[in-house]
């Protein structure tokens, strides 16, 4: 009696372990020494020249299903570190930048280690800052955000201007349709979008600028 055996192709079982060991390397805890650093912001630059490429949005010139400059910011949810369900609607009163990240994004890595060293800055014009991890971190493996935000932001953590969280999916889908790693917008104290912008390790400048515009 035959038997019937499948061959499975070479090298394929080598190469899930391998993607499986990457993965937990990415989850590890790590540091930043100035090379790290260095490099981090190389890697911002370049993904804002990709940004600068993109038409840019003004208060009459929107993108399809994007909130817009000028414009009232849609609504919808994220849950804080803490477990606390937080709408967009429910920051209104206070000029608020909701930054949304992939915690595998370097770019996102290097501009929390940036914020951390400008959120005093922030605070002085009034504004608190939202960081909020895009759904499923847009389908990639990347550290937990409870993870990634005590490494980066160190002794910032635990500011109280500063929360951390994790989108729902309905609220990428409308402030991320295009999947972009990473995308932030000012909101003013009425609600309103003032400015929105990425990456933030490279546009902190202007995002200094327009936050102190809404003092």
């Amino acid at each position: 009696m035959s038997q019937t055996h499948t061959t499975r192709p070479a090298g394929s079982s080598r190469a899930r372990r391998q993607a499986a060991q990457a993965a937990a390397r990415r989850r590890r805890r790590w540091g930043f020494g100035s090379a790290g650093l260095a490099i981090l912001a190389v890697a911002g630059v370049i993904l804002g020249l990709h940004y600068a490429n993109r038409p840019a949005q003004t208060a009459t010139t929107t993108t399809a299903a994007t909130p817009a400059v000028g414009h009232p910011a849609p609504n919808g949810t994220f849950t804080t570190l803490a477990g606390k369900t937080t709408s967009i609607a429910s920051l209104r009163g206070t000029p608020t930048l909701v930054w949304f990240v992939t915690t595998w994004c370097s770019s996102c890595q290097a501009g929390t280690k940036l914020l951390a060293q400008n959120i005093t800055k922030l605070h002085a014009d009034g504004v608190r800052v939202e960081e909020v991890e895009l759904y499923a971190d847009l389908g990639q493996s990347g550290p937990p955000m409870a993870q990634f935000a005590k490494v980066l932001a160190g002794a910032q953590y635990a500011n109280p201007d500063w929360t951390f969280g994790v989108s729902s999916a309905a609220l990428t889908r409308t402030y991320d349709p295009q999947s972009d790693l990473e995308v932030y917008y000012l909101l003013d104290a009425k609600g309103q979008v003032s400015d929105v912008n990425a990456p933030l390790v490279s546009t902190m400048p202007q995002l200094l600028q327009a936050a102190g515009k809404l003092r």
